[in-house]
């Protein structure tokens, strides 16, 4: 039991020296909800025509559940996924952390996707002009309404640096392990550095690299409640990009909640 504890702690402290190593300052989308498993609901006054109900909220930043304001000024995109893999564009909120209300007639899993407008970040001293890092940045959050199947959670929606689990969050249990994919360009994505929190612990961070690198794919011990997961990676600059940046950086998050 002692050496179980004292290898934890290990864990712990390598996931968070890692996290704080490269691009320390880099800020991170992700996309918070209300209520990760919304019940179809009926009243006669207050909800004539049935339906569920959640609420998205943008963190971004560092710290859960949010940290910093996000601007609209940085968002690309905001879309909607439905069951049958069709996708909506969300028009996002105007209060704060631009909470955006979702009704949902049917049951089924919902997939909310965001993504940031792709820049330039590091001025590079003694160039004019050219950058430390171009960033591309993404976001999921897994809504599941019911208890149908949610078989779009299992499916790559077209981000280009995109974290895909092959397993229904509603199935797992505390204890459990939750495998994914990392994709580039609709391919599995190497050298990804992996990180994970739940949201009742966000100091603890669960990494494992390793395996990520050995199968392409990473399992994840899982506990209840909401959870974040994130990729990273950073490739050379490409030929379009050489004469602006020395890197590309990506960025991904998952959100759901293990119930």
């Amino acid at each position: 039991m002692k050496r179980m504890k004292q290898t934890m702690a290990i864990i712990v402290l390598v996931g968070i020296c890692i996290c704080l190593s490269t691009t320390v300052n880099a800020h991170k989308l992700w996309l918070n909800a209300t209520d990760y498993y919304p019940e179809i609901f009926s009243h006669p006054k207050y909800a004539p025509q049935p339906r569920a109900k959640t609420v998205i909220y943008f963190g971004w930043g560092h710290k859960l559940p949010v940290s910093d304001l996000f601007s609209d000024d940085y968002l690309d995109t905001l879309l909607m996924v439905d069951p049958t893999g069709n996708k909506t564009e969300l028009e996002p909120g105007k209060g704060g952390f631009m909470a955006t209300e979702l009704l949902m007639k049917n049951e089924g899993g919902r997939v909310i996707a965001a993504s940031v407008k792709p820049g330039f970040h590091g001025d590079v001293k003694g160039k004019k002009n050219f950058y430390e890092m171009r960033y591309e940045m993404y976001a999921k959050a897994l809504i599941a309404v019911g208890s149908s199947k949610h078989d779009v959670f299992l499916k790559p929606i077209g981000q280009r640096f995109e974290i895909v689990p092959l397993q229904d969050p509603k199935d797992l249990k505390p204890g459990d392990w939750l495998t994914f994919n990392v994709l580039l360009d609709g391919k599995p994505a190497r050298g990804v550095e992996i990180s994970a929190s739940p949201y009742a612990k966000p100091l603890l961070t669960v990494v494992d690299n390793l395996t990520y690198k050995e199968t392409g794919k990473i399992k994840l011990m899982d506990c209840s409640g909401p959870w974040i997961v994130t990729a990273k990676l950073e490739l050379p600059a490409t030929a379009e990009f050489k004469d602006k940046c020395s890197k590309l950086y990506f960025i991904s998050t998952l959100t759901f909640e293990v119930p």
